[in-house]
């Protein structure tokens, strides 16, 4: 299991060295997020990982926020003054960052064979103006949930609750995904207007400059093409440090869509070309 990270792990020579090798972060200008938008798309990142248990989230928080110390600054410094807006989720430069340390902690956390019981600090409110205060709590996962199963499963969560929410905020509106009856498995034409329209309610969110959907050669496959999305270089730099799971939301959102209709995703990759995410997906 991956003990508590220390400030050598997450700013050592290997660090330095993989960030040397990275993709230069984009200037190009991108649209401004949805604050409620990127704040659901990192919420539910940190609240699948909290419901999977394999680990302390209070270790995950120091975790994160080390890796967060020791990247924010080479960061910056790449981008030139006045360019990210520390602390601001909507502002796509930031948002860039703190998606890529967020899922570099969380793939640290899942991928080095994580504790399946573990004890836990748990905070206990103790009354306005009274200091908060953490007691300890022993957390046993699922035995069913075995480690090699955790991202999958971090994946389904976070699809889950992204298209929850798009449905919960658009499904009266005229912007709302066609709905499709559950397990119908309905044709290539009504999943293509489906993910159609969920990629439009991204743009909508500002998470890209354009979106489309592609049934390639009218069989099984799609491809999603998402220009200048606000996880371009993040998932850029997470594909390099080879991580078992990315911040690959619109392939997470539409995997939960197709399994809703009765389809299964049997294979799926992810390319970044330019200024473009490219989304490849087989259904079955």
């Amino acid at each position: 299991a991956a003990g508590p990270m220390t400030p050598g792990e997450a700013d050592g020579l290997g660090a330095r060295a993989e960030r040397a090798l990275r993709p230069k972060p984009p200037r190009a200008l991108r649209p401004k997020l949805s604050q409620d938008f990127a704040v659901l798309l990192m919420r539910s990142s940190y609240n699948s990982l909290d419901q999977i248990d394999c680990v302390a989230m209070d270790q995950f928080q120091r975790d994160f926020f080390l890796i967060r110390q020791a990247e924010y600054e080479p960061y910056v410094e790449i981008l030139g003054p006045g360019v990210v807006q520390q602390g601001m989720l909507s502002d796509p430069f930031y948002f860039d960052f703190i998606s890529f340390a967020q899922y570099a902690t969380i793939d640290r956390e899942i991928s080095k064979d994580p504790l399946s019981v573990f004890e836990e600090q748990k905070p206990i409110d103790m009354g306005e103006d009274q200091p908060m205060k953490f007691v300890p709590s022993v957390v046993r996962r699922d035995p069913s949930l075995t480690n090699d199963k955790l991202p999958i499963k971090h994946n389904e969560l976070v699809g889950t609750a992204i298209l929850d929410r798009l449905e919960e905020t658009f499904g009266e509106t005229e912007s709302a995904i066609p709905k499709i009856q559950r397990n119908s498995r309905p044709d290539n034409g009504i999943l293509l207007a489906a993910l159609t329209q969920m990629v439009k309610l991204f743009l909508v969110n500002g998470f890209a400059f354009g979106g489309t959907v592609e049934n390639v050669g009218g069989g099984k496959e799609f491809c999603i093409t998402m220009t200048l999305p606000a996880n371009l270089w993040s998932g850029k730099a997470l594909q390099l440090r080879r991580t078992a799971i990315t911040n690959d939301f619109v392939l997470k959102t539409a995997k939960e869509l197709l399994h809703r209709a009765g389809y299964t995703v049997s294979k799926s990759s992810v390319k970044y070309e330019g200024n473009e995410e490219k989304t490849f997906f087989t259904i079955m």
